[in-house]
């Protein structure tokens, strides 16, 4: 896993892009509602669920908890996604 040149990795972006879809699946969720009951700036956790920042871990923890999710369970679906986009991109590749 090799970062990009803004230093963040596919798994990084894969996070991001689990959450944006858990909030999305979730009814009544929204960024703004998570960041305040956070008690942080919506722009801090926007640019993390956009992928322009990682999340860190405690904060990707946090999170988790409000989707009613855990940290490891975002992280094993975004190495899910990678390994099957690997996957394809091999089978294109063939």
């Amino acid at each position: 896993m090799h970062p990009n040149r803004n230093g963040f990795t596919d798994l990084d972006a894969g996070v991001a892009a689990e959450i944006r879809s858990e909030i999305a699946r979730q009814k009544d969720v929204s960024v703004k509602g998570i960041a305040e009951r956070l008690d942080i700036r919506r722009a801090t956790l926007s640019s993390r669920v956009n992928g322009h920042a990682p999340f860190a871990p405690s904060l990707l923890a946090a999170v988790a908890a409000e989707l009613g999710l855990k940290a490891s369970e975002i992280v094993a679906r975004a190495e899910q996604a990678a390994e099957r986009a690997d996957e394809s991109a091999l089978a294109v590749a063939s």
